[in-house]
């Protein structure tokens, strides 16, 4: 028997709930309409690309074969009943401030495929990195750019730590697509890996002390003028996109508070150790940064190429850096909004394509999982404290509550204010923000 079959046959027979989650991702169904005011300003969503181990992290399996429960023991968290891993103590510390979702599924185990799923709302049959290596739907960073725009003059409304692609940068499926260039992400560039070292303003950001910023304003009134007969034959509002995108791009480049914004030494150095000594650290201070400055939606590419995914030495790897570095620099960012009083207006998401699977291989590591796996909510309104959802005793499948990712998406939204059923158009094809979903219930408050 195929290990595809096998796979289907444990689906299938584990239970009614499974066979539920199964059958989705629903196609069919239309997305959930947000029906209240926005309860965050923005939102902080980090990804750990590659795949992050849910039965490593938040489900541990203490009970189950050694083949699947691994060399990592559980610790007792601040909410009572519940365990996570012993190499996240900080944040066992403070799980009365997040929310976990253990029971998170959809359909493809394709790196590919699932980075757009998640970062979309959309699945992305054939996608690989040499042909497709573009979004084929709009990020949900975009979504949310060209539906609540930029909150401040020069700053920009979506940003992208330390850049848009993924898998190496041969994929960037986190841009704006059909919705146009004014809505791609701002790029951060590379963030350092020490607390001391500064990081005043990405590369594309900088003017030359001799540059007169009027100057820059004339040339491009000039421009203006000159486009307007191209622009009588635009049908498809690409210049109007352009003029957007110049506009952004003069404010940014004129702007102080974009300079400060960026300007990482105005940090305590104390606080910025608190993150870390890592790039992770240094980039989810920018992210904090950022956030507070007035940046809607703010995307931390914790990842460069595909660090969390663990085929090979998955206990080393995930004990020795990934786990104490997600560790500091999480529990740090929930304290720093907390002390801010910023927590309740801020969505912090910590999101991964897919988990690994239940049984270790014979290289100390673990493969791609999409059948369950976790995901991380914090604030923006949400509840705090609640660990929704299942696996079975293996962790290989949805046992109580399946979540679909685009659940998940839908929350993210609806917390932001931005109703999921909304429609934008690619070439006069309407296409819904998600084409399903519906907000996790249980995190929202009233």
């Amino acid at each position: 028997m195929s290990k595809a079959n096998l796979d289907r046959r444990l689906f299938l027979g584990s239970s009614s709930v499974a066979l539920h989650a199964f059958a989705l991702p629903r196609t069919g169904s239309a997305a959930a309409p947000s029906a209240r005011s926005p309860q965050a300003d923005q939102a902080i969503v980090i990804l750990l690309q590659g795949g992050a181990s849910h039965l490593d992290m938040w489900d541990l399996k203490p009970n189950a074969p050694a083949e699947v429960r691994g060399e990592f023991r559980p610790v007792a968290t601040t909410v009572p009943g519940v365990s996570i891993c012993e190499h996240l103590p900080l944040l066992a510390s403070r799980a009365h401030r997040y929310n976990v979702l253990r029971s998170v599924f959809h359909a493809t185990p394709s790196h590919e495929a699932a980075i757009h799923w998640v970062l979309t709302g959309y699945d992305y049959p054939g996608a690989n990195t040499t042909t497709q290596n573009r979004n084929d739907k709009p990020a949900m960073g975009s979504i949310v750019a060209k539906t609540l725009g930029g909150r401040k003059s020069g700053l920009p409304p979506y940003v992208c730590i330390p850049d848009k692609g993924q898998l190496g940068d041969r994929v960037r499926y986190a841009s704006a697509h059909f919705l146009g260039m004014a809505y791609d992400p701002f790029e951060s560039g590379m963030p350092p890996s020490d607390a001391k070292n500064p990081f005043q303003m990405p590369p594309n950001l900088a003017v030359s002390k001799q540059t007169d910023l009027r100057r820059i304003d004339d040339r491009l009134g000039l421009l203006r003028e000159l486009d307007q007969l191209p622009r009588l034959l635009d049908l498809t509002g690409t210049m109007d996109g352009m003029d957007l995108f110049q506009r952004q791009a003069m404010e940014m480049l004129a702007s102080q508070t974009t300079r400060e914004a960026f300007d990482l030494s105005r940090e305590p150095v104390e606080l910025r150790e608190r993150y870390g000594n890592t790039r992770v650290g240094q980039e989810t201070i920018l992210g904090r940064r950022l956030s507070e400055a007035g940046v809607p939606f703010t995307l931390i590419n914790f990842s460069i190429n595909q660090e969390w995914d663990t085929h090979t030495n998955n206990f080393k790897t995930l004990k020795e850096t990934r786990l104490p570095e997600f560790d500091r620099a999480i529990a740090a960012l929930l304290d720093d909004l907390q002390e801010r009083g910023r927590l309740e207006s801020t969505l912090v998401a910590v999101i991964t394509e897919f988990g690994r699977t239940p049984k270790i291989n014979a290289t100390a590591g673990r493969d791609h999982w999409s059948n369950v796996f976790s995901i991380m909510l914090a604030g923006g309104g949400l509840t705090s404290g609640q660990f929704l959802g299942t696996s079975n005793a293996l962790g290989e499948i949805p046992q109580d509550r399946p979540i679909h990712i685009n659940d998940v998406l839908a929350t993210i939204y609806t917390q932001l204010g931005i109703a999921t059923d909304t429609v934008h158009h690619d070439n006069g094809r309407p296409v819904p923000v998600l084409y399903s979903g519906q907000p996790v219930a249980e995190l929202r408050i009233g």
